[in-house]
This record gives structure tokens, C-alpha cells and sequence, in this order.
């Protein structure tokens, strides 16, 4: 009587399908993300789930080899990836820990919304000079300092949908902006160095619209900013 042996299978199947035609970026990023999750990732996540800890070790590792600026372009010394490789990347991630895929999210989407997706909007080379000033300083915050971006936009009413204004005014003040508002649901409260908060300019005379919305990273240091309510869903309590 032979032994037969079973095929080997992968302990995971790929995101993409065996077939799928990844570039050489990707497939570095891709394994990158792969080799993070399985060795410093998978071995946190229940402990960090249990304990609602936010991932700050993941986040450490993710800044120590370049995942943190994985979107952030690379003129400005990020890793230049497009939405379909984050996509892919984000997904890897989110193999070993949820959490971790989760709070990166809104960390990406500002550097994409300030960075890749702001090339196709209209502007006039007056706002585009103004953009790439802009640009430039969140891009350093996160490549040179390792600043981490929060995204807290709902509100709880229809400004989500983009049916009405935000509720979250901003008013133009000596030195900068004074901000009054409430948003909910904002990942990474109790990790981000900026939370970038869309609101609507508050014009003298004039009606709230649409047109005038902003979207202004604020510190966490920023002096009336606070946090609070309880966080305790299962499979999300690290995303805190």
C-alpha cells in the first residue's frame, strides 16, 4: 500500500486570483503588507480586540517601512499608490487585523483626497498654486514626522449625502479658522495627530452652501477640540 500525499495548499489564497496581472509595485507592496500581518499583525489582534487597545504597534511598523505613506505621491517621498493598489494592499491587511485595515482607511482617503483624486477637479492656477502648498505640508507631516490622519465627517443628518451643508461651521479669524461642530463616528480618535474635518465656510450675509466646503486638518492638539461617548463593538473595539 502507497502513501499519497495531498497538494500543499497556501495557508491563504490570494487576493487577486493567481492570474491577476500585478505590477511590480504592487507586488511588492502586496507582500510587504503580507509579511507585516502574518508576523507583527495576526499575533495582536485578539489581545488588541479584548482589550480595545488601539493597533499604536502596527501603526509603528506600518511607519518604519513606508506603508503609512502608501498613497502619499511619490515627489514627495511616499509610495505613489493609486486607489486599485491601496484597495489591494488594505485588503491584505485586513486578513490579520480588521481593526488595523479599518483605522488605515481614513487615514489614506486624506492623502488620496488631497493628493491623486484632487487632480481632476477644476481649478484655476491661482487655487492650484494654493493646493500644492497645502499638499506639500500634509504630505511632510505624515512621510518626515510619521503623523497619523483621522477622517470625521458624519454628522447624523443629511450633510452625508451631500443634501444639505454641514452642520460643522467654519469662520474666517485672524491667524486662521475657528471651527464649532460635532461629527461622529471618527476612527482613530484616540491614535490621530489631525483630524480632517469637512465643514462649511460661514460667510457674512450670507447662506450656508454647499459650494463652500472645507476640509481642514486640526490638530490634536488644537485648544477646544475633545473626544468622548464609548466605543465597544465586536471585531472593531481597537479601531477605538
Amino acid at each position: 500500500m502507497t502513501d499519497v500525499q495531498a497538494p500543499s495548499q497556501p495557508d491563504v489564497m490570494p487576493i487577486c486570483g493567481d492570474d491577476y496581472p500585478l505590477t511590480e509595485k504592487q507586488q511588492k507592496l502586496m507582500a510587504l503588507a503580507r509579511q507585516l500581518g502574518r508576523e507583527k499583525f495576526a499575533p495582536r489582534a485578539a489581545q488588541l480586540d479584548r482589550d480595545a487597545q488601539f493597533p499604536f504597534a502596527n501603526y509603528d511598523d506600518m511607519r518604519d517601512s513606508g506603508l503609512l505613506a502608501l498613497c502619499v505621491p511619490e515627489a514627495h517621498g511616499g509610495q505613489g499608490a493609486d486607489y486599485a493598489t491601496y484597495a489591494m494592499v488594505s485588503a491584505e491587511i485586513g486578513r490579520y487585523c480588521g481593526a488595523t485595515a479599518l483605522t488605515f482607511n481614513m487615514h489614506v482617503c486624506t492623502m488620496l483626497w488631497s493628493g491623486l483624486l484632487s487632480e481632476d477637479l477644476e481649478m484655476t492656477p491661482e487655487q492650484r498654486a494654493s493646493h500644492r502648498t497645502h499638499q506639500a505640508t500634509h504630505f511632510a507631516r505624515v512621510v518626515k514626522d510619521g503623523a497619523i490622519y483621522a477622517q470625521p465627517f458624519s454628522e447624523g443628518g443629511a450633510a452625508a449625502s451631500g443634501a444639505q451643508p454641514f452642520g460643522t461651521l467654519a469662520v474666517k479669524v485672524d491667524g486662521g479658522w475657528k471651527i464649532n461642530g460635532k461629527k461622529i463616528f471618527a476612527s482613530l480618535s484616540d491614535a490621530a495627530d489631525y483630524f480632517g474635518v469637512l465643514c462649511t465656510e460661514k460667510k457674512e450675509g450670507a447662506d450656508l452652501s454647499r459650494r463652500d466646503t472645507l476640509y481642514l486638518a486640526i490638530p490634536r492638539t488644537a485648544p477646544g477640540l475633545t473626544i468622548e461617548g464609548d466605543w465597544d463593538p465586536l471585531g472593531m473595539r481597537a479601531t477605538v
